[in-house]
């Protein structure tokens, strides 16, 4: 395997993948957590379609919505 960042040392190797995966099972937690309360807003007519699509946008999370839009396959 040839990465373009490589740790040689297995112990820091491993907390490095330790603290990463932390960081990214948070970042998840976080997510669906807004993806929440974004549903619950719109479902009760508190925002608008385009609303919803600029809190998306702006969480940088349109893709995951709308992948065939972002892919350009449209």
């Amino acid at each position: 395997m040839n990465h373009r960042l490589m740790v040689s040392d297995p112990y820091i190797r491993k907390q490095l993948q330790l603290a990463g995966l932390r960081f990214m099972a948070s970042r998840a937690e976080w997510l669906q957590s807004e993806a929440r309360v974004i549903f619950r807003q719109l479902k009760n007519d508190k925002i608008t379609s385009a609303q919803a699509d600029a809190k998306l946008e702006e969480m940088g999370v349109l893709d995951l919505v709308y992948p065939e839009l972002m892919r350009g396959d449209a």
